[in-house]
């Protein structure tokens, strides 16, 4: 994570090359994103408190450790091949481009399936009612943001539709001429 960090940082000049936010660009003020994220603490840490974790599955964990992996190395690549098109908020600027190379060929939204393979590992390595409940959450957030971001792309983006017909949103097909 501080790879994108320090992306975002190093891409900030090649991004103004892209032109001014054209759709989308709202994000919670971050008084709000500050407290939701510390009520989600909160409550987590109440859940872990009061229901404690579930039996330790050590089958289970290795496998939530090989998600969590694969995660990091989802996320490193599909940052990369986004480039200085990369925001945390939905944005899409004068000059946007389809992406459709490395991760981008196979899914539409490898950024989010993998925040979404890191929430599932995190579970299969500490399992609780707690970390079940945050993946609740982090899976409706992250539906809710697709749904807002695939609506700015297609209406900014003409070669959007094409793409989004042709590759899936977050499971890849499977290869071999099957449909």
């Amino acid at each position: 994570m501080l790879d994108s960090a320090w992306r975002a940082r190093r891409e900030r000049v090649l991004k103004e090359a892209y032109g001014p936010v054209i759709a989308g660009g709202w994000r919670p003020p971050l008084a709000l994103r500050l407290a939701l994220l510390g009520g989600t603490l909160a409550g987590a840490l109440f859940l872990e408190r009061e229901a404690g974790r579930l039996p330790f599955r050590p089958g289970l964990a290795v496998l939530g450790l090989g998600l969590v992996s694969a995660a990091v190395v989802l996320h490193a690549r599909a940052r990369r091949a986004l480039g200085p098109l990369w925001s945390d908020a939905v944005a899409v600027r004068a000059h946007h481009r389809v992406v459709e190379h490395g991760p981008y060929a196979a899914v539409r939204h490898p950024l989010y399936l993998a925040l979404l393979l890191l929430a599932a590992g995190t579970v299969l390595v500490h399992t609780s009612l707690a970390t079940a409940c945050l993946l609740v959450g982090i899976s409706a957030g992250t539906a809710l943001k697709i749904r807002i971001e695939e609506r700015a792309l297609r209406a900014a983006l003409p070669d959007y539709a094409r793409y989004a017909a042709e590759v899936p949103a977050l499971l890849p097909r499977r290869r071999g001429g099957q449909s």
